[in-house]
C-alpha cells in the first residue's frame, strides 16, 4: 500500500471481540516508536505486567481507528494505545470495555475447568478498560428509518464514511507516510 501512494490508514475494529495481548501489543509497536502499550493489574503481584512498544522503525501516517460497542479486549488494547499516545483519532461509539485477563483453571473431576477474572488491563495513562470501553474522538450515530413498519439502516456506512472523512482532513496536512528505521523491503 506504501509504495502505491498510502497516505493514511483506517483500521476498522468494529465487531472484531479481541484476540490475544500479545498480538495487540505486536501491532501497537508498529505504529508507536516507543512508551507503555497496556498494563495489567492483577490479584497478586505475578500478574502486574507492563508492555511496551520497542521496535526500532515505526509507521507514521496519519491513523485512523473506528470503533463500536462490540471492539473487546485486545482492540480495546489497540485502540486505547493509540489514544493515550495521541497517535490516532478514534471515530464511532464507545467499545465494549472487555479489560479482563482469564485463567482457566482445571479440576480434578469431570476433565472440566473454572474460569476467573485474574487481572484487568489499563491503558498507557492508568485508564481501566473493564467496564468503562474507550470513547471516540469523534462520535458516529448511526440512524434507521421505518420503511413498511420494519427500522432499515440508512444507505451507505456512516461509521466508515467518518473515518475516511477523518483521514482526507489528517493527510492534507501530513507529508510522507513512509517508516523510520525500517526498509520498504522488510515490511
Amino acid at each position: 500500500l506504501d509504495s502505491a501512494g498510502m497516505r493514511s490508514l483506517v483500521v476498522d475494529l468494529r465487531g472484531n471481540p479481541g484476540g490475544l495481548l500479545s498480538a495487540a501489543v505486536d501491532v501497537s509497536d508498529l505504529f508507536l516508536e516507543r512508551g507503555l502499550v497496556v498494563a495489567t493489574r492483577g490479584r497478586s503481584p505475578d500478574e502486574d505486567f507492563n508492555y511496551s512498544a520497542s521496535r526500532p522503525g515505526t509507521w507514521r501516517m496519519p491513523l485512523v481507528v473506528v470503533i463500536d460497542g462490540e471492539s473487546a479486549s485486545s482492540s480495546e488494547i489497540f485502540a486505547g494505545a493509540m489514544r493515550d499516545h495521541a497517535r490516532a483519532t478514534l471515530v464511532g461509539t464507545r467499545s465494549y470495555g472487555k479489560g479482563s485477563i482469564q485463567g482457566i483453571f482445571p479440576l480434578e473431576t469431570g476433565g472440566v475447568g473454572m474460569r476467573l477474572t485474574t487481572a484487568k488491563f489499563f491503558s498507557p495513562k492508568g485508564l481501566p478498560y473493564s467496564r468503562v470501553g474507550v470513547d471516540p474522538d469523534v462520535q458516529v450515530h448511526s440512524s434507521a428509518r421505518p420503511v413498511a413498519g420494519v427500522f432499515v439502516a440508512q444507505a451507505g456506512d456512516p461509521f466508515l464514511e467518518a473515518a475516511v472523512d477523518v483521514a482526507r482532513r489528517t493527510t492534507s496536512a501530513r507529508p510522507s507516510a513512509r517508516p523510520v528505521g525500517r526498509s520498504t523491503a522488510s515490511r
